[in-house]
């Protein structure tokens, strides 16, 4: 966790800080993840730096973060951005430090009214969606084909690429998972399979279909056969070809190297995205959908995969009571006023608001 020895004193202001921060890290620690500790721990110490230069005075005898106000929190926002740091990064970190000031107010280390103070209405720097790829199972299959119409096709490396691919389409499981994956945890009688090492370290049980198992039998006796050859022996799911466990990085590694021989860009978590397609597409309740994909929150299923849902929402509209009115040949276009001087785009929106009239009457004898 957080000690002296290796987090210098210093970065906190003095030993009650330190201690504060040490508190919280343990207390957030019972339900988040090692690497989510990690980040914290560094945001944490990203401001006390922060602090400490920009306040002219420092009481060891008093909490350092007592001191910290709205001014010093735009500032330290102001500060990032002069590093030129992402958008991302620079949210977490104010992320970060809100909680740890809402836990210091809980235990009324600061006043709850202090915290307002701090974050109503703070201006945070606004996350940028990037155009994240999203891989559905119809493109995956596709892909997969190319694989096994390859000539290295009964190789054990392709086998197992194969049933990896496949296996993260079929059950959305992250990158971390499918390499954590243990033999011993795999039911064939169900096709279920228990994953332990998760992102949160919260067990849960995914769903697999018959043809992964069909591909999971085959590949599992040549498993079996490896390791017996090479003398190695362990339970991991996924191995080389000379019988060690395949590592986490060589699951991205392997995508990468994939999307370049067969020019088709494929990462693990686009995989992720494809599966939350298919079973939004398909209908499936996102609470349900958040509980597939590990979620222990139901709003980081929804804001996180807010746009792979955009055709199942454009779907379900189809469904109200105004999509179905029948508006015979009243369509209204839009026109093109590139071109148009100022009394010609008058007469067009004119014209518009005609259509848009009639269509209004249509609509209030349809109520």
């Amino acid at each position: 966790m957080l000690y002296a020895k290796n987090d210098k004193l210093y970065a906190y202001g003095n030993i009650k800080d330190f201690n504060l921060v040490k508190e919280y890290l343990n207390y957030i620690s019972t339900y988040k993840s090692g690497t989510s500790i990690i980040t914290y721990k560094s945001c944490l110490k990203s401001f006390y730096d922060f602090l400490i230069s920009y306040l002219s005075d420092i009481n060891e005898n008093e909490y350092l973060i007592k001191k910290a106000n709205r001014k010093i929190l735009e500032d330290f926002i102001a500060f990032q951005k002069s590093k030129n740091l992402g958008n991302d990064i620079i949210y977490c970190k104010i992320i970060v430090v809100k909680d740890y000031l809402k836990y210091l107010a809980k235990n009324k280390i600061i006043d709850m009214k202090t915290f307002f103070d701090i974050f109503d209405d703070l201006k945070l720097p606004k996350r940028i969606l990037k155009n994240q790829i999203c891989r559905k199972s119809k493109e995956t299959i596709e892909f997969l084909e190319n694989i096994k119409n390859d000539k290295d096709k009964n190789k054990f490396n392709t086998k197992r690429n194969i049933l990896t691919i496949t296996l993260m389409s079929n059950t959305g499981i992250r990158r971390k998972e499918a390499a954590g994956i243990n033999v011993n945890q795999i039911n064939l009688e169900d096709n279920t399979i228990t994953i332990y090492k998760t992102k949160g370290d919260k067990p849960r049980i995914v769903s697999f279909s018959d043809c992964v198992k069909s591909l999971l039998i085959d590949y599992l006796q040549e498993r079996a056969s490896i390791l017996k050859k090479r003398y190695k022996k362990h339970d991991s799911l996924l191995i080389k070809s000379n019988g060690d466990k395949l590592a986490i990085e060589s699951v991205s590694a392997i995508m990468k190297t994939l999307s370049k021989k067969y020019n088709f860009k494929i990462t693990c978590h686009s995989l992720r995205r494809g599966f939350a397609t298919d079973m939004a597409e398909n209908k499936t309740d996102i609470y349900l959908i958040s509980k597939m994909l590990g979620h222990s929150d139901i709003n980081t299923t929804a804001s996180r995969y807010i746009q792979v849902f955009s055709s199942a929402i454009k779907n379900a509209m189809k469904n109200h009571p105004l999509s179905k009115i029948e508006t015979k040949n009243q369509k209204i276009e839009s026109p093109n006023m590139d071109n148009m001087n100022k009394d010609e785009i008058i007469l067009k929106i004119n014209s518009l608001m005609e259509e848009v009239n009639k269509l209004v009457k249509i609509l209030e004898k349809s109520a």
